[in-house]
């Protein structure tokens, strides 16, 4: 399982609808290290919402209530687990290293310099300004070109959008 992809969208989320996570999350992720509370996100006795309730008593007053109450939301899902990770994924976007993204176009042909800017620009509105793009060839695709950027894949090939008519129609 890719924690990272799971984390993301989280991390995205109180990134985008509030500053100040910093501290609180730190203090999470230092709390999850020690064994004591490793052993009560596992512990298979406890309901999810007795976890999550004990996890959160451990912070009372020390943290914000938006903190208190994301992980709440973390206790619903069973994935206060991930708070790790969620707090890698979040100073990745704090530090503006969402920028410096590898984005690998596979592609039927050759593209132009002049289709490849067009594509690499649009790619920087959602990837970030430095990007480093590689284009390979394979001829399978038919048509059109796939792009790759960390594990998200966003398929434009003709090859691809076959599959996808095919799988529809069985």
């Amino acid at each position: 399982m890719n924690f990272e992809t799971i984390a993301r969208p989280y991390a995205q989320a109180i990134y985008d609808h509030s500053e100040g996570w910093e501290k609180d999350l730190g203090q999470l992720e230092l709390a999850l290290e020690t064994p004591e509370v490793q052993q009560l996100i596992d512990s298979p006795k406890l309901a999810y919402k007795e976890k999550t309730e004990m996890f959160l008593s451990l912070f009372e007053g020390q943290i914000e209530s938006k903190t208190s109450n994301f992980i709440k939301v973390l206790g619903e899902s069973k994935r206060i687990s991930l708070l790790p990770h969620i707090s890698k994924e979040y100073r990745k976007l704090l530090s503006g290293t969402k920028g410096s993204s590898e984005v690998l176009i596979t592609s039927a042909f050759e593209l132009t310099d002049e289709q490849l800017k067009k594509v690499t620009d649009s790619l920087k509105g959602k990837y970030g300004d430095s990007l480093t793009v590689e284009q390979v060839i394979d001829k399978s695709l038919i048509g059109g070109f796939s792009i790759k950027c960390g594990d998200e894949v966003t398929d434009y090939s003709v090859k691809g959008k076959l599959e996808k008519l095919r799988n529809q129609i069985k």
